[in-house]
């Protein structure tokens, strides 16, 4: 909420609260992971990012030299701590793994079933759980000793997809189909996020294919179908996804307009051919919160699919 510029109120207090929640939350973050818990550790590395982005924020603004001083310290560390995913990730399989308080691997091969060390998922799901630097995981997966393809992030992505891994049922998946934009194939994205907006979800009693844990699986289909999403909340960024509608209108609270449109000959093309924000060419797969702020357009023009 800060990092989107929503801030009417006691804005150091919050802070405390957020930083004292990361600092009092199981002693993993000493030695850089949870032992035998991956989940954890993965999620803690993330939580110490987003709180680490408020510090960063509330540095310029605070009057105070010594706890601006503290704020500086405070995202040091806590950047430092964002990276402890590294540690629970094997290097030589590029794939999330039990490890023990002495740093013994598990050098666990089953990518597919319940492991004791994740929570709700198995080592192919919480693998890619590193929102806060994808491009990371991306080089560690591409510098490991398991089979490579052209591109072995995208390999394994496709793997996800098409060997029937990914699960949309457990929200820590709900970024995967996004990474194809950060790995360089966004028609990839485009495809994956079409397939389960049409697959996962209908007005039947088992229409949703995973419990609507505050409202994480309602929320991954609106923002999908308006066009973008989220990949790492805490920051001020969404990754480009494919629109369902030729025209989504939100009106802001600041007064302003952010239109999404789509031109497509068939209502079923969801590939992207080209996009511009406010007439000029947009060629990024990411869009900013401030950038929608200031209202305007972004227009996708679509390409036959059949």
């Amino acid at each position: 909420a800060y990092a989107k510029g929503i801030r009417e109120y006691d804005v150091a207090k919050a802070y405390e609260y957020c930083e004292n929640s990361v600092e009092h939350t199981g002693n993993g973050r000493l030695i850089g992971y949870t032992p035998l818990d991956i989940s954890r550790t993965l999620e803690y590395a993330y939580d110490d990012f987003a709180v680490a982005q408020m510090a960063k924020a509330l540095i310029d603004s605070c009057q105070n030299i010594s706890q601006r001083q503290k704020y500086q310290e405070d995202y040091q560390l806590l950047m430092r701590r964002s990276e402890n995913w590294r540690n629970v990730i094997n290097p030589s399989t590029g794939w999330a793994d039990g490890r023990t308080e002495k740093g013994k691997w598990e050098n666990n091969r089953d990518l597919v079933h319940r492991k004791s060390y994740i929570t709700e998922g198995a080592t192919c799901h919480y693998t890619w759980y590193v929102p806060q630097n994808p491009e990371g995981l991306f080089e560690v997966i591409r510098n490991s000793k398991s089979p490579k393809g052209d591109d072995p992030v995208v390999t394994r992505l496709d793997d996800m997809f098409d060997k029937g891994w990914y699960w949309h049922g457990n929200e820590p998946c709900h970024q995967i189909p996004y990474l194809y934009d950060a790995a360089g194939a966004p028609e990839k994205t485009q495809e994956r996020v079409h397939h389960i907006l049409n697959t996962e979800y209908n007005d039947t009693p088992g229409g949703l294919s995973g419990n609507d844990d505050a409202g994480q699986m309602s929320a991954w289909y609106v923002f999908s179908s308006i066009g973008f999403y989220p990949v790492c909340p805490g920051t001020p960024e969404y990754y480009i996804g494919t629109p369902s509608f030729d025209k989504v209108t939100l009106n802001l609270e600041n007064g302003k307009r952010f239109v999404l449109s789509a031109q497509r000959r068939k209502a079923d093309d969801y590939l992207i051919q080209s996009t511009t924000l406010n007439g000029n060419p947009w060629s990024d797969y990411r869009i900013s919160h401030q950038q929608i702020l200031q209202g305007g357009e972004l227009h996708f023009e679509m390409k036959a699919t059949k």
